[in-house]
């Protein structure tokens, strides 16, 4: 009998870190069990292109919706009897608890990094405890489950993983480019990022990276950054401080069709986030993309992103608070040879952030679940 797993989530459907790493595990646990959805946000004219398959959704997550999440939650788990409840996120662990004890069903939950050093209430603190099961999307994410004694097991950590075959090196097309006001890469040797441009998410550090590639000295770098949110007038503001002019680039929202093309058309990809409360990441997904298109990348040392980096081979790792190792990082990566640069990137994405390997990690983990309750 194949194993039924209601799986709650806050959303699939928008661009952020976690929805994309939802997609890809909820993919892994159907290729060996019975997976319902329900997920708190519906779609909207922001949400990814493709088209999701989910038991049940609500609009946005208001008040409303949550009843209405809850409601659902508690008829699916007294009409279908999952074995497992999955949370998603720690902000659904106590409904995930309290759904899981109604049928003798074990809890799993996904932890990412920042919601954990942001404050937990008491409450979702207990309930994460509670929990029978937790998985990490990186080790930076685990160690601080350890440390602070947040739960009494080690988790399992799961690196987020990459379409190998949608995501991989090849031509980026001056169409694309165009689309979004960026000049054909071949005039000019590109250093791209990409992310949320919210004044919730600064800790990705758009204007340090600006600043760094202020100082940069390479008269035909261009930099780009893709992406939109309510920080974006001031980042321009900077850029424009800094004398940047057309040499960088906001491309504003992109389609997500687009994403591979984007990634081919850079030399190198940068996101150095810092980590502190309310600040950081678990191993976000936009390095471990362009790696897998063969781009080296720079990534910080506080949180999870220095895992995306395997020694130097892929990229390099630097600290946020030291602006100068930032524009060496930069220099460094722009005069590597681009063939060995890009087939290495390529290789360490392969080697660590597959699907295959993902789902196969998924399977072994509900496996020994499955073990340690008969």
């Amino acid at each position: 009998m194949r194993r039924r797993i209601l799986y709650l989530t806050p959303g699939v459907f928008d661009k952020g870190g976690i929805s994309r790493y939802g997609r890809y595990q909820i993919a892994a646990l159907r290729r060996f069990a019975e997976v319902r959805v329900l997920s708190l946000v519906g779609p909207n004219s922001e949400s990814f292109e493709d088209p999701f398959e989910v038991f049940w959704h609500g609009i946005r997550p208001r008040l409303g919706d949550r009843m209405a999440m809850a409601f659902q939650s508690v008829t699916q788990t007294m009409a279908w009897r999952p074995h497992l409840v999955h949370a998603a996120h720690v902000n659904l662990t106590p409904l995930a608890g309290h759904l899981a004890r109604f049928v003798g069903a074990a809890t799993v939950l996904n932890v990412y990094g920042r919601e954990l050093w942001s404050g937990l209430s008491k409450r979702r603190r207990c309930a994460l405890y509670r929990c029978d099961h937790i998985i990490a999307d990186c080790y930076a994410t685990a160690d601080h489950l350890r440390h602070k004694a947040m739960h009494p097991d080690p988790a399992t950590v799961i690196w987020d993983c990459v379409d190998l075959d949608r995501f991989c090196p090849g031509a980026s097309g001056s169409g694309v480019l165009s689309r979004y006001g960026i000049p054909y890469a071949d005039q000019s040797r590109l250093i791209l990022s990409l992310g949320r441009l919210a004044r919730d998410s600064t800790h990705k550090g758009f204007d340090r990276l600006i600043k760094a590639f202020s100082a940069l000295n390479s008269s035909d770098a261009l930099l780009v950054i893709a992406g939109h949110g309510d920080d974006r007038p001031r980042l321009e503001a900077l850029a424009k401080q800094h004398s940047l002019g057309n040499r960088c680039i906001f491309t504003g929202p992109l389609a997500d069709a687009d994403l591979p093309a984007l990634y081919r058309a850079a030399r190198v990809f940068a996101l150095v986030s810092d980590k502190g409360p309310g600040r950081g990441e678990g191993l976000p997904l936009t390095p471990i993309e362009a790696l897998a298109c063969g781009v080296p990348v720079i990534v910080g040392n506080e949180d999870g992103s220095c895992e995306a980096v395997d020694g130097t081979r892929n990229g390099r790792v630097i600290s946020p608070r030291d602006p100068c190792s930032y524009v060496a990082a930069l220099g460094d990566l722009l005069a590597q040879p681009e063939g060995a640069a890009r087939k290495a990137a390529r290789q360490v994405a392969e080697e660590r952030f597959g699907f295959d390997s993902f789902s196969a990690k998924h399977r072994d983990f509900y496996e020994q679940i499955a073990v340690k309750r008969l």
